[in-house]
């Protein structure tokens, strides 16, 4: 049961951004910002989903490149700006903006950035992760209708599916940011004692490498192969990586090597002719990363469709149905993947968030008899 709570708390998390992001959409400053000129329009779709591939190959580039200091400085304004709108928002909502206001938001913007920068621990990663995800999906989720985000969701979840199972630039992606201690996910300790700051990923690129292998290896002869990685210790740390994209856990695979080991009572030789204890060898290794990591975009993208929904459909009361729906199809395809990821498999995120939320929406829709309505226009 303990071994739940860090997925339970990741539930709570996008819950969180749903709620926080419905709130902020209904403020004046984000509810009176300029329209989009056509915000049915699938174009905008596609002029994202372009400007993402972009962003990627740039960000993977440069990370080959260790050209860490521009993709900090992309980061890092991103973020600013972000706050500023999340900040400006709750302040306007208080006591209304004016010039004093307005400076102390760009203010409170930058220095939590620079907080960020120069003290990334976990909790203040979270908390800045929650203000980034509301501010994001309020900001957007008010300017595109719910047929543009539905066609973006889609294109995401196929660009997710792809860059974690065929390409997997979405692993080197990931790694190199998380080696950065950029911002980007949010950080779920099991351990208060846990600290992100002395995290060391540096060695992930490896393993993924060793993970690879071990699947080719797998489809040919899997008991061989299985025996022979076991052997070598590869099972990694007690952690989920669940990135923009991606979902990675080797719990399992620990668990089970290190009771197979404990049973047996296997030792092994060490360098110097002594003996020492397999099991606590992989007890040690495990305790590498005692944390897990969700992407930010694994809660941002499908809560666009639920702030999208709710402004975009008339209905009475707080909450639209199509957007109540597109609530819960979200947790139902969550649940679906933490299923999956807690028997130690590696999988991509959105493909099972992003279905569960349209499958929802489409669900309201014919429940609530909501007419919606589609424009092709670029």
């Amino acid at each position: 049961m303990e071994n739940l709570i860090p997925y339970f708390i990741m539930g709570i998390f996008i819950l969180i951004v749903q709620v926080g992001s419905l709130w902020l959409a209904t403020t004046d400053y984000i509810a009176n910002q300029p329209p989009l000129e056509n915000p049915e329009s699938v174009g905008y779709s596609v002029y994202y989903i372009v400007v993402l591939l972009l962003f990627s190959a740039l960000i993977v580039y440069l990370i080959k490149k260790n050209k860490t200091f521009v993709i900090r400085g992309i980061i890092y304004l991103a973020i600013a700006m972000t706050l500023y709108y999340v900040f400006a928002a709750i302040i306007d909502k208080a006591v209304g903006l004016t010039d004093i206001t307005v400076v102390i938001s760009i203010a409170a913007a930058v220095i939590f950035a620079v907080l960020l920068y120069k003290y990334p621990e976990w909790y203040i990663i979270d908390f800045a992760g929650l203000m980034i995800s509301i501010g994001a999906c309020a900001v957007i989720g008010v300017s595109l209708s719910y047929i543009p985000i539905i066609v973006l969701m889609i294109g995401l979840l196929v660009y997710d599916f792809i860059s974690v199972y065929k390409t997997k630039h979405m692993l080197t992606l990931a790694n190199g940011m998380m080696d950065m201690k950029l911002p980007i996910l949010f950080v779920i300790p099991k351990s208060w004692r846990y600290s992100y700051i002395e995290e060391d990923f540096s060695d992930d690129d490896d393993d993924d490498e060793n993970g690879e292998n071990k699947a080719e290896c797998e489809a040919e002869n899997e008991s061989e192969c299985e025996a022979e990685h076991k052997t070598e210790g590869e099972t990694g740390s007690e952690a989920l990586i669940q990135t923009e994209d991606a979902v990675v856990t080797t719990e399992a695979a620990v668990e089970e090597f290190i009771a197979a080991t404990e049973m047996a009572g296997e030792i092994k030789a060490d360098e110097t002719g002594g003996t020492i204890d397999a099991a606590a060898e992989i007890q040690k290794k495990k305790k590498k990363s005692d944390a897990l990591f969700m992407g930010l975009g694994d809660a941002v993208i499908p809560t666009l469709l639920v702030v999208s929904a709710n402004k975009f459909i008339e209905h009475d009361g707080v909450l639209s149905m199509p957007a109540l729906f597109t609530m819960i199809g979200t947790f139902v395809g969550f649940a679906v993947l933490m299923y999956v990821v807690s028997r130690g498999k590696p999988q991509a995120g959105l493909p099972f968030l992003n279905s569960g939320a349209i499958l929802g929406f489409f669900a309201g829709v014919l429940i609530s008899g909501a007419t919606i309505s589609l424009s092709l226009g670029f």
